[in-house]
C-alpha cells in the first residue's frame, strides 16, 4: 500500500535538497528532480510519451508553517520541473496522475479538513497550468481518491475511498459523476489501481469482503465500455493477501501485483503477481528478495518488458525501507534490484515502445525518489 504516514511524517525536519547522488543498479539510476524545501513524498506517475510525463504527490513542511500545496513534476524527455498546484489553504496530497494529450491531464488525491476528516481532491492540467477542478466534494474519514485514468478529454475514471465504502467517478467532459460499482463491499486499492488499454477495457483491483470466511480477500472489476463487472481472481494460500496495482497492456494481457503476507511465512510473506490472459485470472511465480514485500506498482512497454515496483526489508529483524524492482521477461519474473535505493517505491510509469522506464516514491532521506531505467 502506499504510505501516507501523515502524522509522523509532518514532524519531519525539513530537508535542504533532493538532488541525491544518482547511480545505477540494475540499470536503474537515480535522476535529480527540483527541491520544494520541504520532505516530499511520491506517490502517483504517469508516462504518455517519451517527453510528457508526470509525478505527484505530497510535501510536508516544518511545524508550525502554512501547509504548502501537493507536488506535481513534470519530465519534457530531457529534464524533470516542478509544476506549480493551487494552495488549497488546507493540506492536500495527489495520489495518482493521468494525461490523454499535453493539454489534458487529471490527478486525485486528497485534503485533511480535520484531523479525522478527509475530502476528495481534483486537479485538471490544461497544457499551461494546473487547477482545482473539484475539491472536498466527498467527505469523511478515511475519504481519498487513489487512481485515476484519463482516456481523452470527455473521458476519464477517478477511484478511490468514499465515506461508506468503495468511490467510483466519471467525467464526461462537463463535470464529474458518481459511479455505482456492483459490490458494495469492494474497496479499491491504494497503488496504481485502475488502468485502462482503451475506453471498453478497464481494469480495478482492491479488496472485498469474503462472503464465505468473512475475511478480506483481493478482488478485480472490469469495466466494458457499459458497465462494471466483477472477476474472480486466483485466491493466494494467505488470508491477508492483498492486490495494489494493475496495467492493462491489451485485452489479453494484464497484470496485477501485491503481497501475499501469512503468519506462517519465514520471511514475513511473499510477493504476489496475477495475470489475466483474456479469459482468467492466475498467480505466476515471483521472486521475494528481503523480507515483508510489499508491491504498490506495475507497467510495460511490451508484452516481453513488464516490471514491478514496491518495497521490502532487507532482512525479518528489520532495516530500513528499501526500493524493490521486479521484471517479467515474456516468461519468467526475477529481481530487477532490492536494496541498491534505500526508501520506498509507489508507482510506475511507461508505455508501449518508451525509450524510458520510470518508477518513483519517497527516498530514505524523506525527498521525492525518481528512478529511470531505458
Amino acid at each position: 500500500m502506499k504510505k501516507l504516514a501523515i502524522s509522523a511524517a509532518l514532524s519531519l525536519a525539513v530537508a535542504a535538497s533532493i538532488t541525491e547522488s544518482a547511480f545505477a543498479a540494475g540499470g536503474w539510476t537515480q535522476v535529480s528532480v527540483p527541491s520544494t524545501g520541504n520532505n516530499v513524498s511520491l506517490l502517483g506517475a504517469s508516462a504518455r510519451t517519451n517527453s510528457d510525463a508526470w509525478a505527484v504527490g505530497q510535501q510536508f513542511v516544518a511545524a508550525g508553517q502554512p501547509q504548502a500545496p501537493a507536488v506535481a513534476y513534470h519530465w519534457n524527455g530531457s529534464a524533470w520541473s516542478l509544476t506549480p498546484t493551487p494552495n488549497l489553504g488546507e493540506y492536500g496530497a495527489l495520489e495518482a496522475v493521468s494525461a490523454s494529450s499535453a493539454s489534458d491531464a487529471w490527478a486525485v488525491g486528497f485534503t485533511m479538513i480535520r484531523r479525522r476528516d478527509f475530502g476528495t481532491l481534483i486537479e485538471h492540467w490544461n497544457g499551461s497550468a494546473w487547477a482545482v477542478n473539484s475539491v472536498d466534494a466527498i467527505s469523511g474519514f478515511g475519504v481519498r481518491l487513489t487512481g485515476v485514468a484519463d482516456l481523452s478529454p470527455t473521458n476519464a475514471w477517478a477511484v478511490g475511498e468514499g465515506a461508506t465504502g468503495g468511490l467510483a467517478e466519471h467525467w464526461n467532459g462537463a463535470a464529474w459523476s458518481v459511479v455505482s460499482l456492483p459490490d458494495p463491499s469492494f474497496t479499491p486499492s491504494s497503488g496504481d489501481a485502475i488502468s485502462a488499454d482503451s475506453a471498453t477495457d478497464i481494469w480495478l483491483v482492491g479488496s472485498t469482503i469474503s462472503a464465505t470466511t468473512g475475511t478480506t480477500v483481493p478482488e478485480t472489476l472490469h469495466y466494458n465500455g457499459t458497465s462494471w463487472t466483477i472477476v474472480p481472481v486466483a485466491q493466494p494460500s494467505q488470508a491477508s493477501a492483498t492486490l495494489n496495482a494493475v496495467s492493462a497492456i491489451s485485452a489479453g494481457n494484464v497484470w496485477a501485483v501485491g503481497e501475499d503476507i501469512g503468519a506462517g511465512s519465514a520471511i514475513g510473506g511473499s510477493t504476489l503477481i496475477e495475470h489475466w490472459n483474456g479469459t482468467a485470472w492466475s498467480i505466476v511465480a515471483s521472486p521475494t528478495p528481503g523480507a515483508y514485500p510489499s508491491l504498490t506498482g506495475v507497467a510495460g512497454r511490451s508484452a516481453g518488458d513488464v516490471y514491478a515496483v514496491g518495497t521490502n526489508l532487507p532482512s525479518v529483524n528489520g532495516g530500513p525501507e528499501q526500493a524493490m524492482i521486479l521484471r517479467w521477461n515474456g516468461s519468467s519474473w526475477s529481481v530487477d534490484s532490492s536494496g541498491a535505493f534505500g526508501g520506498s517505491l509507489a508507482a510506475a510509469a511507461t508505455f508501449p515502445g518508451a525509450s524510458n522506464e520510470w518508477a518513483v516514491g519517497v527516498s530514505s532521506g524523506n525527498q521525492g525518489l525518481v528512478l529511470s531505467h531505458s
